[in-house]
């Protein structure tokens, strides 16, 4: 009769952890590849921005999609590498904590991806004149994106400036923005492990704790 009763082992496997990990790297996956379609539907749509410049800014326009696709690249291929590291978690004590480390790295990732590759699109954008609204409209759809421009723009008054100086200042904002993206979110990464550790490190005293419990009792 137990040979029939499935759920108990059910459990065990789902309790081990491998059965979220495989489905999360999964979900990944496929969010890869839905991205990449978006990220190309988008792509289409900026021609349309671009086809409406003039003189040099087209060329600085072409250079931004050039750029955007390496961004969408880099973003991608995060994305999968990320999958593949939740994929290979395997067994573990706790089952949703390994996963989260790894997803808040990769958040963290693909947010310094983004503002690298924006930063600098944007900026090559303002040296060719072009309309600025083009790197806005490219990550309108990333929440969080763009604060580090307009802190920027406010502390070194790089909107009333000369073009060269809102050019440097958008490119630089866009390094400095990823490496604050990558420390806030690896902080929180990091933050969860140490969680971990304490409990690891609380379950291990309260073991010894208890066998010396029972060691005096006995003797």
């Amino acid at each position: 009769m137990k040979k029939y009763l499935f759920m108990q082992p059910l459990l065990k496997f789902v309790g081990e952890g491998t059965l979220f990990s495989r489905i999360f790297a999964a979900v990944l996956r496929v969010f890869a590849v839905l991205l990449t379609i978006a990220a190309l539907v988008g792509w289409i749509g900026l021609w349309k921005l671009v086809f409406t410049m003039e003189g040099a800014a087209i060329l600085g326009g072409i250079v931004f999609q050039t750029l955007f696709v390496v961004g969408v690249y880099m973003v991608v291929h995060t994305v999968w590498i990320r999958a593949a590291n939740i994929a290979d978690i395997g067994k573990s004590d706790f089952t949703i904590i390994p996963i989260v480390s790894v997803f808040l790295r990769m958040l963290g990732e693909i947010y310094a991806c983004i503002s690298v590759a924006v930063g600098v699109g944007g900026g090559i954008l303002l040296l060719f004149g072009a309309y600025g609204g083009l790197a806005q409209r490219a990550t309108s759809a990333v929440p969080g994106m763009g604060w580090q421009d307009s802190l920027f723009s406010g502390l070194f008054g790089g909107e009333s400036g000369s073009t060269f100086l809102s050019a440097v200042l958008v490119t630089v904002s866009g390094a400095i923005g990823a490496v604050l993206w990558l420390a806030i979110f690896y902080l929180a990464a990091e933050l969860v492990v140490v969680l971990v550790d304490i409990a690891r490190n609380t379950r291990a005293v309260r073991d010894i704790a208890e066998r010396l419990s029972v060691s005096g009792e006995k003797s």
